[in-house]
Protein backbone atom coordinates (compact mmCIF):
# COMPACT_ATOMS: atom_id res chain seq x y z
CA UNK A 1 0.00 0.00 0.00
CA UNK A 2 1.32 3.45 -0.90
CA UNK A 3 2.08 6.01 1.80
CA UNK A 4 -0.76 8.56 1.81
CA UNK A 5 1.73 11.30 2.82
CA UNK A 6 3.93 10.84 -0.25
CA UNK A 7 3.95 13.69 -2.73
CA UNK A 8 5.26 14.27 -6.19
CA UNK A 9 5.87 17.50 -8.10
CA UNK A 10 3.59 18.18 -11.03
CA UNK A 11 2.43 21.14 -13.01
CA UNK A 12 -1.19 21.96 -12.31
CA UNK A 13 -3.04 23.40 -15.29
CA UNK A 14 -6.46 25.00 -14.95
CA UNK A 15 -8.05 26.16 -18.20
CA UNK A 16 -11.18 28.28 -18.38
CA UNK A 17 -12.56 28.73 -21.90
CA UNK A 18 -15.27 31.13 -22.99
CA UNK A 19 -15.01 33.56 -20.08
CA UNK A 20 -15.75 37.25 -20.67
CA UNK A 21 -13.01 39.14 -18.86
CA UNK A 22 -13.13 42.86 -18.12
CA UNK A 23 -11.83 45.06 -20.94
CA UNK A 24 -10.18 47.52 -18.55
CA UNK A 25 -6.58 46.31 -18.15
CA UNK A 26 -6.25 47.28 -14.47
CA UNK A 27 -9.51 45.56 -13.53
CA UNK A 28 -8.56 42.45 -15.55
CA UNK A 29 -5.12 42.23 -13.88
CA UNK A 30 -6.73 42.61 -10.44
CA UNK A 31 -9.11 39.76 -11.28
CA UNK A 32 -6.26 37.52 -12.46
CA UNK A 33 -4.27 38.31 -9.29
CA UNK A 34 -7.33 37.44 -7.16
CA UNK A 35 -7.53 34.06 -8.92
CA UNK A 36 -3.83 33.42 -8.26
CA UNK A 37 -4.22 34.20 -4.55
CA UNK A 38 -7.41 32.12 -4.30
CA UNK A 39 -5.75 29.06 -5.84
CA UNK A 40 -2.75 29.35 -3.53
CA UNK A 41 -4.93 29.84 -0.46
CA UNK A 42 -7.30 27.01 -1.34
CA UNK A 43 -4.45 24.55 -1.87
CA UNK A 44 -2.84 25.51 1.43
CA UNK A 45 -5.87 25.88 3.67
CA UNK A 46 -7.97 22.99 2.46
CA UNK A 47 -5.36 20.49 1.35
CA UNK A 48 -2.10 21.35 3.09
CA UNK A 49 -0.30 21.91 -0.21
CA UNK A 50 2.05 24.87 0.21
CA UNK A 51 2.78 26.78 -2.99
CA UNK A 52 4.95 29.87 -3.23
CA UNK A 53 3.03 32.82 -4.68
CA UNK A 54 5.71 33.27 -7.38
CA UNK A 55 5.13 29.69 -8.60
CA UNK A 56 1.56 30.46 -9.68
CA UNK A 57 0.98 32.15 -13.03
CA UNK A 58 -2.46 33.25 -14.16
CA UNK A 59 -2.54 34.63 -17.71
CA UNK A 60 -4.97 35.10 -20.55
CA UNK A 61 -4.59 33.80 -24.07
CA UNK A 62 -2.90 30.73 -25.45
CA UNK A 63 0.46 29.32 -24.38
CA UNK A 64 2.89 26.97 -26.03
CA UNK A 65 5.60 24.81 -24.57
CA UNK A 66 9.20 24.41 -25.64
CA UNK A 67 12.33 22.81 -24.30
CA UNK A 68 15.91 23.96 -24.85
CA UNK A 69 18.04 22.26 -27.51
CA UNK A 70 20.24 20.85 -24.73
CA UNK A 71 21.13 17.31 -23.78
CA UNK A 72 18.73 16.06 -21.08
CA UNK A 73 21.63 14.27 -19.34
CA UNK A 74 24.53 16.73 -19.38
CA UNK A 75 22.99 20.02 -20.66
CA UNK A 76 25.45 20.37 -23.53
CA UNK A 77 24.24 21.56 -26.94
CA UNK A 78 22.39 19.03 -29.09
CA UNK A 79 23.37 18.43 -32.69
CA UNK A 80 20.17 18.17 -34.70
CA UNK A 81 20.55 16.00 -37.77
CA UNK A 82 18.13 14.77 -40.42
CA UNK A 83 14.49 15.84 -40.21
CA UNK A 84 11.74 13.25 -40.77
CA UNK A 85 8.19 14.43 -41.42
CA UNK A 86 5.47 12.47 -39.72
CA UNK A 87 2.04 11.95 -41.23
CA UNK A 88 0.21 14.01 -38.63
CA UNK A 89 1.19 17.39 -37.21
CA UNK A 90 4.93 17.65 -37.09
CA UNK A 91 8.33 16.12 -37.58
CA UNK A 92 11.24 14.46 -35.82
CA UNK A 93 14.92 15.34 -36.05
CA UNK A 94 17.63 12.92 -35.05
CA UNK A 95 19.50 14.46 -32.13
CA UNK A 96 22.85 13.69 -30.57
CA UNK A 97 24.66 15.27 -27.65
CA UNK A 98 27.60 17.36 -28.84
CA UNK A 99 29.77 16.35 -25.87
CA UNK A 100 32.36 13.65 -26.53
CA UNK A 101 31.82 12.47 -22.93
CA UNK A 102 28.08 11.84 -23.31
CA UNK A 103 26.44 9.25 -25.51
CA UNK A 104 22.83 10.49 -25.41
CA UNK A 105 20.93 10.36 -28.67
CA UNK A 106 17.26 10.42 -29.56
CA UNK A 107 14.67 12.43 -31.47
CA UNK A 108 13.73 16.08 -31.22
CA UNK A 109 9.94 16.25 -31.56
CA UNK A 110 8.36 19.11 -33.51
CA UNK A 111 4.70 20.09 -33.67
CA UNK A 112 2.90 22.86 -35.51
CA UNK A 113 2.05 25.44 -32.83
CA UNK A 114 0.85 28.23 -35.13
CA UNK A 115 0.33 29.11 -38.76
CA UNK A 116 1.53 32.53 -39.83
CA UNK A 117 0.41 34.05 -43.08
CA UNK A 118 -0.84 37.20 -44.66
CA UNK A 119 -3.23 38.65 -47.13
CA UNK A 120 -1.24 41.89 -47.14
CA UNK A 121 2.27 43.02 -46.16
CA UNK A 122 1.79 42.11 -42.47
CA UNK A 123 2.41 38.53 -41.34
CA UNK A 124 -0.06 37.51 -38.66
CA UNK A 125 -0.43 34.62 -36.24
CA UNK A 126 -3.52 32.56 -37.01
CA UNK A 127 -3.84 31.75 -33.30
CA UNK A 128 -3.74 35.41 -32.23
CA UNK A 129 -6.24 36.45 -34.89
CA UNK A 130 -8.61 33.66 -33.84
CA UNK A 131 -8.57 31.96 -37.24
CA UNK A 132 -7.45 28.68 -35.63
CA UNK A 133 -7.73 27.38 -32.08
CA UNK A 134 -4.93 25.30 -30.61
CA UNK A 135 -5.61 21.93 -28.99
CA UNK A 136 -4.10 21.09 -25.63
CA UNK A 137 -3.10 17.51 -24.94
CA UNK A 138 -1.44 16.08 -21.83
CA UNK A 139 1.84 14.19 -22.18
Amino acid sequence: MEDADQTTAYRLTITVDGVDLPVDEDVRHALLDDIRVAVRDRLGERHGVEVDQDDITVATGYRYVQVPAECPLCSERLDLLSVHLDNENGAYASAMCSSVHCEWSGDAVYRIVDLEGSESDAVESSVLTGDITPNYSPY
